[in-house]
């Protein structure tokens, strides 16, 4: 059984999975700037509360549970409409377009990919999602 357009490859579940902040959340100047902006805060004040260098770039601290800092209860994320694109690209990350072993691996982890679809579909997905 494949993935259908009643049965998308992806309908996030809001899990919270994916906002565990494993090996961190990088972010961009631009992304810190639209997050401060959002909260309010200068860019300063929400590095310094927020962000933190690390030797692959800037990140974003981790709650003491693991969890990105601004995964709120319900697992609702507090800078949603500005989040950071690794976050916007999910499930769609280069490796699992690259890889299928990889999104079979992703589907175990991440309840909204469909476990039906193949990853020539996955792939297609992401395509037309890229050219919206």
């Amino acid at each position: 059984m494949s993935a259908t357009s009643d049965n998308p490859v992806f309908n996030c579940q809001q899990c919270g999975d994916c906002c565990a902040g494993r090996g961190g959340i990088h972010v961009k100047p631009q992304e810190v700037a639209a997050m401060a902006s959002l909260l309010s805060m200068s860019e300063e004040v929400f590095c310094h509360s927020y962000v933190e260098d690390s030797v692959t770039g800037s990140r974003l601290t981790v709650a003491a549970n693991g969890s990105c800092v601004f995964l709120l209860e319900g697992n609702l994320c507090r800078v949603h409409p500005v989040k950071p694109f690794i976050c916007r690209q999910w499930p769609f990350l280069p490796i699992l377009l690259l890889e299928a072993d990889e999104l079979e691996h992703a589907k175990g982890a991440c309840p909204g990919i469909s476990p039906a679809c193949t990853h020539e579909e996955f792939v297609a997905a992401a395509l037309r999602r890229g050219k919206k």
